[in-house]
């Protein structure tokens, strides 16, 4: 409940009293540009995931590669070159991580609810068509059949038909008459109206949900195997230290061996009390399930998501069921009994006929357009 509380509190507009406009004027050139420069402009939301830059650097320099980094400066250090092999595990297991960040990244850049171009404003007692980005709070638009809501409105005249299923999951049509409230990313269906911008931008109810999407929660800590892996490097890296301290000491003190010869002997044993290897059966484990899962069309934000869809039991959804699709299919033909004989083939070709002459935007009309 606490985490749906926050949720709804994320994407919740904000309320600011409403002055209508001036329906046959809307407003002036002068008005639009102070409603501009005071940020009540439909700007589209900038997304909240890292940049590429972001994305590299958080897993070059991580606790796991540090050890690696300073061992692999160690050796290069001393000329030993050869005993370099185990840094290709290391940025194999980085590249894996950065490729799947970078890809969720160029996905979810790609998520948007709106997706209009363009809008008929009255200015001045005058309609034009400009581009949404320059759509201002309180701009008069006029909506028609087929045209996406660009922000959240209020109906000031004439009557449209919407469907608000991109934003709410229903796929009825809903009636707006003057004064009802259209919500940003819904579709006309049917009908015009004018109607008068209230929420813009960022305060819009598309650009809530569209931020909340995106939005990717990092606690710094990883679960199931990686985090077991984590914890276990930890305890071996905070050994490692005086541990490599007394090796180098004693060789080089009690045997006689050389700086080089004692940091490359050390280097070798640390190396295999850190399971560098597993570290990178995991990632490659975590990569493939993100691939099939992609092959599914689901979106992996981070690897450590495999594993917590591997630990749960049940989704829980709300009655729209918004996970689903409502894409539809004719699989079938059933005659109604006493009427004309006639193949399916011929059936179905009228029906398709008349469902593309009727031009109707629903799921029913397109599928049995498309039988």
């Amino acid at each position: 409940m606490k985490l749906f509380k926050k949720k709804a509190k994320e994407t919740a507009p904000t309320q600011r009293p409403f002055v209508p406009t001036d329906i046959a004027l809307g407003l002036g050139e002068d008005e639009a540009a102070q409603r501009a420069a005071a940020g009540d402009i439909n700007t589209p939301v900038k997304s909240p995931v890292k940049s590429v830059k972001q994305i590299i650097l958080s897993n070059i320099f991580t606790y796991f590669n540090m050890i690696f980094i300073i061992i692999g400066i160690a050796l290069i250090a001393c000329r030993s070159f050869n005993h370099l092999m185990f840094l290709c595990v290391i940025a194999s297991n980085t590249a894996i991580g950065i490729i799947q960040e970078i890809r969720s990244k160029k996905t979810l850049e790609k998520l948007t609810l709106l997706t209009s171009p363009t809008a008929t404003v009255r200015r001045s007692g005058r309609d034009m068509k400009i581009d949404t980005v320059e759509l201002v709070r309180d701009d008069l638009i006029t909506l028609g059949a087929g045209d996406q809501i660009p922000a959240d409105a209020v109906v000031r005249d004439g009557g449209i038909s919407v469907n608000e299923s991109l934003v709410t999951g229903e796929s009825d049509e809903i009636l707006k008459k003057p004064g009802d409230e259209l919500l940003s990313g819904s579709f006309v269906v049917s009908g015009s109206c004018l109607c008068q911008l209230t929420r813009v931008g960022r305060e819009s109810f598309a650009s809530g949900i569209t931020l909340a999407a995106k939005k990717s929660k990092r606690s710094g800590r990883s679960s199931g195997m990686m985090r077991s892996l984590t914890l276990l490097l930890y305890v071996i890296g905070a050994a490692i230290i005086p541990m490599a301290a007394l090796l180098i000491a004693r060789q080089h003190n009690a045997l006689g061996m050389s700086w080089t010869d004692s940091i490359v002997s050390t280097a070798a044993a640390i190396l295999g009390m850190i399971p560098d290897g597993l570290y990178l059966l995991v990632s490659i484990a975590l990569a493939v399930s993100v691939i099939r899962l992609s092959k599914k069309r689901t979106l992996v934000h981070e690897l450590k998501s495999i594993e917590t869809l591997a630990r749960t039991d049940v989704i829980c959804v709300d009655k729209t069921g918004t996970i689903t699709d409502d894409a539809m299919t004719v699989t079938g033909m059933k005659p109604v009994p006493g009427a004309p004989q006639m193949s399916e083939e011929f059936a179905c070709t009228l029906l398709s006929d008349y469902a593309a002459a009727l031009g109707g935007e629903n799921a029913t009309m397109r599928a049995i357009a498309e039988c």
